[in-house]
Parts: structure tokens; sequence; C-alpha cells
């Protein structure tokens, strides 16, 4: 599903599809212009702190995502896991601490609001933000900004579902050699 960049349609909607689907895993895609590798995300935390107006003009600031939710929700997925197979495969990847204060942030911690009713494992996976082709029209100094093909992008998202459905537990170990 595509979840506008709406921050006063993003719990509704992230509800109604739950309800709705009842997935197993939840996986979130985003992208951040400028970013250069795959980051699965650590955290989703209670904070609306918008840097540039969403789509419909608006723009929170220090406001809490839910007023009377905890601080931050874990993700649920093996990320450290993910993230070891992704660099077995050659696709670069790091471990990110959160996901940021803005749209995608949003939709994770309403996620993690929303699922404790459901049995969803949950996680974020940011990429970045333009293709090759895309980068190759911009000009100075956008020109310098990092890409990333489709297929290495589709290809890290069937890994952190694979690799999500091999495991019988979400429990961070770190895996081998990491």
């Amino acid at each position: 599903m595509r979840v506008p960049v709406d921050t006063t349609k993003i719990a509704s909607l992230v509800d109604a599809t739950l309800d709705e689907h009842k997935p197993d895993i939840w996986i979130s895609l985003g992208l951040y212009p400028g970013l250069s590798v795959i980051a699965l995300e650590r955290l989703g935390a209670n904070v609306l702190d918008y840097p540039i107006p969403d789509n419909e003009d608006h723009q929170p600031h220090s406001k809490p995502v839910f007023p009377s939710g905890p601080l931050a929700y874990p993700a649920t997925l093996p990320i450290k896991a993910i993230a070891a197979e992704l660099r077995k495969q050659g696709i670069p990847v790091k471990v990110s601490n959160t996901a940021s204060t803005y749209a995608c942030n949003q939709i994770m911690y309403t996620r993690s609001i929303s699922s404790p009713r459901r049995s969803c494992r949950r996680a974020r996976v940011h990429s970045c933000a333009l293709l090759p082709r895309h980068v190759a029209s911009l000009t100075y100094p956008f020109q310098e900004f990092p890409s990333m093909s489709v297929d290495l992008m589709t290809d890290a998202v069937r890994t952190a579902i694979s690799v999500t459905l091999a495991r019988d537990t979400d429990i961070e170990a770190p895996p081998p050699g990491y």
C-alpha cells in the first residue's frame, strides 16, 4: 500500500490496513534523499518534528505521535541478522537507531501502537531516494547525490522477508562474524 505524506492520514490508514490484511510481517519502506545505503530502522520514536511541510502543508513541531504513548517502540524483525545477510549479498546496509521525525517515523511508531493487538512482526527499511537515471539528470551539486537501482532495493526487501521467515524469534543476537 502507499501511504500519503500527510501527517493527518497516517494513523487511520495504518490501522485500517492492519485490520483488513492482518499481516504476519509488516515491512514499511521509505525513501531518504542522500542516503547511500539501505537503512534498517531500530526505533520508532513518539515525536513529530517535520523539518519541511508534508504534502498537505502540515508541519508539526515537537509533538507526540500519540500523547499517551511510550517514548519509542523497537523494530521486531531481526535487523542485525538481516543486515548481515545483506552484507553477504554485497548490498550496502546500516542499522539506524531512528527513523528520523518525519512521516517514516510516524508510520513506524503508529503501526507499533496498532500492532500489539495483532501478532505482527514489524520493521522499517529506508532506501536511497534516487535512481541512477534521476541523479544523472540533476545539476550541481545534486548530481553528486547517491543513487541505488530498484533491483538492488528489491533484493534488500526480499532478503529482509526471507531472513525474518527463517527465524523462530526476533530476539536479536549478533549473527556469526558480525
